[in-house]
């Protein structure tokens, strides 16, 4: 199984489902600019600010200076060209490029995730080349102590990795791992006020390779190191990094966001085959998000039911058939079933159309192929591939499911075509969104997954649970095994 999915699974098998948030329909999704995402902030409540620059050293050699500006509910790393805020209230990792008065939306939730699922794929890693090298010492940057301070994340239900802490002469306090010194700090005359604390400690986990219980101890003493050395391994060997405070001064400042900035959703220029197949479809998604696409505005129930009954009527029975299908997977199989009562349309149960289409062999085939897909996926895809999709206008709805299958299997090329037809032919399907999602999933780009995922959860009337509920769900249960990073 798949990381991102094993852990998915783990979580809401620990946890539980939880119900859906209150904010659901509210998410602080990709396409909003500066001026949505402060109304969706609201009120700032505490305004200070610490501001931080400490100068860098590595190996001796001296460094880019690393600055940082602290909230009460984000942190924002400065540089000359731009930001990158952590916005704990939206949830949110904004990239603001100064030069190019440009701002991307990114996903708090895909950061972490792809955390864990490098956190598991490491150790999984080093215990395979520990079985097969069982005489020899592993490299030091397979060990679990150095994993764990590279992700800043510690295995869960796993006993921590040594470490010894000792304070010294001057209030210096060193960690020890295996002996040796890892870690040392001393602590400044700057004050961390309560309000900004846990801001401070989440960009100590976000930004520093430290050890977890390491961050966490320099958080707690509730200052400002006037110095801090560290060792990582995240290289690939031991790298010596020395942080000197150069500057620290509270203000009561105004959230660091520009004001006016263009949005960018995709890099330019990236040849990636997975961000070429995002940049294909995102016109489709945004049109959706507007309900503007080209397919035309969303389908209502009782649209759906009065193209099913046209078609039926025409002896259109394979379009009838695609229509229910598509019908059932945007607004849910309570509209298929005729739950939702709509008096404004007639209302042709499954089992009815079932009856109508029985003779028609394409319907037939498709009802094959959905049956099929679970344990023999090969048949069903080779079945969708078959089907004729000669004077139907619905035909994405074959791309719908041929896409999912295709991306399990691995067949990212072919999938990615099924995709692109699918989001040209209806945008407004959750399902669709998800599929996608999982798509980049599947290969840890966890970026691009919540970038589907928040896309389609911003589609107007989102018939709610859907497809992106359980991401929903998994959000939330990241945030609880979490709390220190949102």
């Amino acid at each position: 199984m798949n990381l991102f999915f094993r852990f998915a699974f783990l979580l809401l098998a620990t946890f539980g489902a939880a119900a859906a948030r209150a904010e659901d329909g509210a998410i602080a999704n990709p396409t909003m600019l500066p001026g949505a995402l402060r109304a969706m902030r609201g009120d700032q409540g505490d305004t200070s600010q610490l501001r931080l620059t400490f100068e860098r050293f590595s190996d001796g050699r001296t460094g880019a200076p690393l600055t940082a500006w602290i909230g009460s509910d984000y942190f924002a790393l400065m540089s000359e060209d731009g930001e990158t805020i952590y916005d704990f209230r939206l949830r949110r990792r904004l990239v603001v490029d100064r030069k190019a008065q440009s701002l991307v939306n990114l996903s708090l939730y895909g950061d972490v995730i792809f955390r864990q699922i490098e956190l598991t794929r490491r150790i999984e890693i080093a215990q395979v080349i520990e079985k097969k090298t069982a005489d020899q010492p592993l490299p030091e940057s397979l060990e679990s102590f150095w994993i764990e301070s590279e992700l800043s994340l510690p295995r869960p239900g796993q006993d921590a990795p040594e470490l010894e802490q000792r304070t010294g002469g001057e209030g210096v306090v060193r960690f020890l791992h295996a002996g040796n010194v890892v870690a040392a700090f001393k602590p400044g005359t700057q004050a961390v006020s309560r309000a900004l604390r846990h801001s401070y400690a989440a960009f100590l986990r976000y930004r520093l390779p430290l050890h977890p219980r390491i961050a966490r101890a320099i958080a707690d003493t509730g200052y400002v190191p006037a110095q801090l050395d560290y060792v990582s391994e995240a290289k690939g060997e031991a790298e010596k990094v020395a942080l000197r405070l150069k500057e620290a001064r509270t203000l009561n400042e105004d959230y660091p966001l520009p004001q006016s900035l263009s949005l960018v959703l995709l890099p330019s220029g990236n040849q990636d085959p997975d961000v070429l197949l995002l940049r294909k479809v995102m016109p489709n998604m945004v049109d959706a998000i507007g309900a503007r696409a080209a397919a035309g505005p969303p389908r209502s129930v009782a649209d759906y039911r009065k193209a099913i009954d046209a078609a039926l009527k025409d002896k259109k029975n394979f379009e009838a058939t695609l229509l229910l299908t598509a019908l059932a997977l945007q607004w849910g199989r309570g509209a298929a079933a005729c739950e939702k009562a709509d008096d404004a349309a007639p209302c042709h149960t499954k089992d009815e159309i079932e009856h109508a289409v029985g003779a028609d062999k394409r319907s037939l085939a498709m009802f094959d192929a959905m049956s099929l897909q679970g344990n023999e996926a090969e048949k069903a895809i080779a079945i969708w591939r078959g089907l004729d999709r000669g004077g139907v206008a619905d035909g994405y709805v074959v791309d719908i499911f041929l896409a999912r299958l295709l991306s399990v299997r691995g067949q990212r090329e072919e999938a990615a075509k099924s995709f692109a037809a699918a989001f040209a032919g209806n945008p407004y399907i959750a399902t669709l969104y998800r599929d996608l999602g999982d798509h980049y999933a599947r290969t840890s780009r966890t970026d691009l997954a919540w970038l589907s995922y928040d896309l389609g959860r911003a589609l107007p009337n989102r018939a709610a649970p859907d497809a992106l509920s359980s991401i929903d769900q998994l959000e939330q249960e990241l945030a609880k095994q979490y709390p220190e990073l949102f």
